[in-house]
């Protein structure tokens, strides 16, 4: 991915809440070759706009790890195998590095809780 929004915030899963609480460690699976990619390990949201943009991806191989971005809006829960289902081709992810962005922090909280409109 060349270019980012300077307002996008990691969060990890194990900060990120839903009603099942099940994101934390959840397989992801890329469609629509029903592959494992890697584990779910964080997303990247927008706080003024309370958007979620993209989740990350960790995927191991032997000796190294690297993390690749997934567009939230192609990506759906399967509760019955904890998984995370993604429909696009690998070839569709873009790795990046994570350290790259701010991490999610109190005053985001605020600007999502106080900001004028959600986008």
């Amino acid at each position: 991915m060349d270019t980012m929004d300077d307002n996008l915030r990691f969060i990890e899963t194990n900060q990120l809440r839903t009603t099942e609480d099940r994101f934390n460690g959840a397989t992801v699976v890329v469609s629509p070759a029903d592959t494992v990619f890697g584990k779910l390990v964080g997303a990247l949201i927008d706080p003024p706009r309370r958007h979620v943009s993209f989740l990350v991806v960790e995927s191991r191989r032997l000796f190294s790890r690297h993390q690749y971005v997934v567009p939230f809006d192609t990506a759906r829960f399967d509760s019955e195998q904890n998984a995370l289902r993604v429909d696009a081709g690998a070839e569709t992810l873009h790795e990046v590095r994570v350290d790259q962005f701010a991490r999610f922090s109190d005053k985001d909280l605020l600007d999502a809780m106080f900001a004028p409109q959600a986008a």
